[in-house]
């Protein structure tokens, strides 16, 4: 069964970015692989460069423009919003980065939002990369949510 989602999407570059749907499906199928049974919320906001750079400078101390930057909700605010929901939290995404990467590894724009989308949503989660132990852990989940997606 598909938990319910409910994605607010805030496109605050106006560029074109891929539609409701497109997000839609793409975390109702990774709420599957993981297992996830309550109605989730989160948001998708996308900016700039010069956002982009800020926000990573100031959490995180790098001065560099980041393709995504993921705030999960329970690290700030760790209560319940309702029993039967889950509020991930926030996803920050800078299309100008992504387009960029995507062109640099010669992944399709699609494809590559999916893998940062999907990899984003894990941080949301609790996953870590920090030390080479986790960071296997989320790159199998991650390989698995994909497979799941292209083999539906």
């Amino acid at each position: 069964m598909i938990p319910k989602t409910e994605i607010l999407i805030y496109n605050l570059v106006k560029k074109e970015i891929p539609s409701q749907r497109f997000f839609q499906k793409l975390v109702e199928k990774s709420l599957v692989v993981l297992g996830e049974k309550k109605k989730v919320n989160l948001s998708l906001i996308f900016i700039d460069a010069q956002d982009s750079k800020r926000l990573n400078n100031y959490w995180r101390n790098k001065n560099i423009v980041a393709s995504v930057l993921s705030f999960p909700f329970h690290q700030s605010f760790p209560v319940k919003i309702k029993e039967k929901e889950k509020v991930l939290g926030d996803i920050f995404l800078c299309p100008e980065k992504i387009e960029n990467q995507a062109r640099e590894f010669k992944i399709l724009l699609p494809s590559f939002y999916t893998k940062i989308v999907i990899h984003s949503l894990l941080h949301l989660y609790g996953y870590t990369h920090e030390k080479e132990k986790d960071s296997k852990k989320m790159e199998r989940l991650e390989n698995k949510i994909l497979r799941f997606i292209n083999n539906k």
